[in-house]
């Protein structure tokens, strides 16, 4: 006798497989590298067999948008309401390098995906995009009147490198204690640059 058919647990078995999918290619992007990894080996890492696999994500484009929007849920970017209330510029700083700290930590799929190979494709590209403007924003607004100074803006985004806080760490620090540091070396020089523009 043929199985009742249920209409609502297909679409949680449909969920799950392509939530499979999404993380075994997360998983090889990361251990291999983009252009390393195949169709076929995402397939077999979830557990899938080929026609599934296309049916879920007809294209690698479109798996790789649903990788996307994966990891940017999983990092979301810090919002400028970080900055309210924050009144000085180290006040700002301050809350800006403990939102980059939370931010790394939490993007560290995304970020080991990065560092194994750039990812160039469109959907990657466009987040990629959306993701450089808001970190601009929130640099330009943490330091204010320094805003269009191309030297504390330079400086304050090669402090927020992923890799410098990763230096910083060494096996010792805390997110908390590396924010704290970078905060620390960093708002005296910006402070002084502020005084000596006025």
């Amino acid at each position: 006798m043929p199985r009742p058919y249920r209409l609502g647990e297909r679409a949680v078995l449909m969920k799950a497989t392509r939530e499979r999918i999404v993380e075994a290619a997360i998983d090889l992007y990361g251990e291999l590298g983009v252009s390393a990894t195949t169709i076929r080996q995402i397939g077999e890492r979830a557990d899938v067999a080929p026609g599934t696999l296309r049916s879920h994500f007809p294209s690698r484009e479109d798996l790789e948008r649903a990788m996307v929007s994966r990891l940017t849920e999983e990092a979301p970017l810090p919002e400028l309401t970080l900055f309210d209330g924050a009144r000085t510029l180290g006040e700002r700083v301050g809350r800006l390098t403990h939102a980059t700290g939370e931010f790394l930590d939490d993007a560290a799929r995304l970020y080991r995906m990065w560092l194994r190979e750039p990812l160039l494709s469109e959907p990657w590209g466009e987040a990629g995009a959306r993701y450089g403007a808001r970190w601009d924003e929130l640099m330009r607004t943490a330091l204010g009147s320094l805003a269009n100074d191309r030297d504390a803006l330079t400086l304050l985004r090669a402090v927020l490198q992923p890799t410098f806080y990763d230096a910083l760490r060494a096996g010792t620090r805390s997110t908390d204690e590396v924010s704290d540091l970078v905060a620390a070396v960093i708002t005296p020089w910006l402070t002084q640059r502020g005084a000596a523009d006025r």
